[in-house]
């Protein structure tokens, strides 16, 4: 997934793969834009039915709820291989997401293989922009 993800988009995004050892729920890949830096946490459902319970350990849950109060810059995308779909989360769903008792969210964007990763970064491009005028709008305000 990371190899092809660098590949589409190596232009317009500038890309760090992270290796959490330390600093537990860090997201998979960060990544910069002129639109604002994002992280991306990545994840493979390997059931046959798609269900997401469980994908993630508490410490990344608590990271993602703790960044999506200040700043929505965190997207959870979840492969699945059995169904060939990708499935695209805000960290604001990830809570949902991990509870076998939530009712599932919907997701930002679903797309089947082969991923058009183009289509994920218009998404945060857009979230960021949008995140971008909202608190240049809170600063005028002060």
């Amino acid at each position: 997934m990371w190899t092809s993800l660098k590949k589409m988009t190596e232009k317009t995004v500038t890309w760090t793969r992270i290796e959490a050892r330390v600093g537990a729920g860090i997201p998979d890949i960060n990544g910069a834009m002129a639109s604002g830096e994002f992280w991306i946490e990545s994840k493979v459902c390997k059931t046959k039915k798609y269900k997401t319970e469980g994908l993630w350990r508490s410490s990344q849950v608590a990271w993602q709820f703790s960044r999506s109060k200040v700043y929505s810059n965190v997207w959870n995308v979840v492969s699945h291989p059995s169904d060939a779909k990708l499935y695209v989360y805000s960290c604001g769903q990830v809570w949902d997401l991990n509870d076998p008792e939530a009712v599932p969210p919907v997701p930002c964007l679903v797309m089947t293989y082969p991923v058009d990763w183009n289509l994920i970064i218009n998404l945060v491009s857009e979230t960021l922009s949008k995140i971008g005028t909202d608190m240049d709008n809170e600063c005028a305000d002060a």
